[in-house]
């Protein structure tokens, strides 16, 4: 298969280098001294509380990244959260989760992940130069940063956590348990908060409960009356969520 929802044992060992070889070198390392070249399109949308930016940076191997970023209104440091799609999607697809959140006063930001990759490092590195890019604003708080990730995405997320000690959290919706999801979120210090529909015919039930039991501590999960989605509910008590851990109103 060429995505990596469905992950094979040769795409495990590509993008890890085995888990025997993973803690002893970092596969998804970047040259962080690597410039971010954020570049700024302009509004994309703007209303009373918070506007819509239109922005890029550079991303893994000399790549752009598209991206919004949702900037509240109002003055100050802000937590930040890091939205990232599914398998297929683009950055306008969590662009609602992220306006709500925004709305709360959360710097937050959609990326477009490439949707034809072999291993997981394209996407786990241009999610790494996102944080470095919410780290890097004025008006965000570097030590309230929060991940929300949905299907591919929440696999993106349950690797990064393990792998980047910046996120204090993170949402993982619909995510499938593959081998190297396993690995690296059982090497987290966030907190984390598992969703999922028993209706999902995308993700297998085995691989959504492993993905959670695989967590360190006692992670908040929750199941819904709902397919492979992110459904109005789910929305619902993922952006409470996200606010009570960040501080937001």
């Amino acid at each position: 298969m060429r995505f990596l929802c469905w992950c094979s044992a040769a795409l495990v060992l590509t993008a890890c280098g085995g888990a025997h070889r993973a803690a002893a070198k970092d596969p998804f390392a970047d040259n962080t001294s690597a410039p971010l070249a954020v570049q700024d399109g302009g509004v994309y949308a703007s209303s009373s509380w918070a506007t819509i930016r239109i922005i890029s940076f550079a991303g893994v191997d000399g790549s752009r990244v598209p991206a919004y970023v949702v900037v509240p209104r109002a003055s100050g440091r802000h937590p930040a959260v890091l939205f990232l799609h599914g398998s297929g999607g683009t950055r306008r697809d969590l662009i609602f989760e992220a306006a709500l959140l925004a709305k709360r006063g959360a710097v937050t930001m959609t990326i477009s992940q490439p949707n034809d990759v072999l291993t997981y490092r394209p996407l786990i590195v241009n999610a790494r130069r996102a944080l470095d890019v919410l780290d890097a604003r004025s008006d965000v708080d570097p030590k309230r940063i929060g991940v929300v990730g949905f299907s591919l995405g929440a696999q993106t997320a349950a690797i990064l956590v393990g792998d980047d000690p910046r996120p204090k959290d993170a949402g993982i919706i619909g995510g499938r348990g593959t081998d190297v999801a396993l690995y690296w979120i059982r090497r987290t210090h966030a907190d984390l908060f598992f969703q999922a529909g028993t209706h999902d015919a995308v993700v297998p039930h085995a691989q959504l409960v492993a993905l959670e039991q695989a967590a360190p501590g006692h992670p908040r999960v929750r199941w819904y009356d709902a397919p492979h989605a992110v459904t109005a509910p789910i929305r619902r008590d993922q952006l409470a969520w996200q606010a009570a851990e960040l501080g937001l109103r």
